[in-house]
């Protein structure tokens, strides 16, 4: 009675894409409301334009992983 191997569940697989994907939305959403919301203290700061780059970054590289772990 030896170990049967399991089969790779797909959900799995593209958990990690999956979590960047959400990061990068919250960090793109976050970005966007701070620069453009009027009377934040942190308007004018360069937060928002650093939360929108990383946000873009991080959907970007999640929507690689998507692409590459499918294959």
């Amino acid at each position: 009675m030896g170990e049967q191997p399991k089969p790779k569940n797909n959900s799995n697989r593209n958990m990690h894409a999956i979590i960047l994907g959400v990061l990068g939305i919250i960090a793109l959403i976050a970005g966007v409301a701070v620069a453009t919301v009027k009377g934040t203290h942190l308007r004018g700061s360069g937060l928002g334009t650093v939360l929108i780059v990383l946000g873009v970054v991080l959907l970007v590289i999640a929507l690689l992983r998507f692409y590459y772990k499918k294959k």
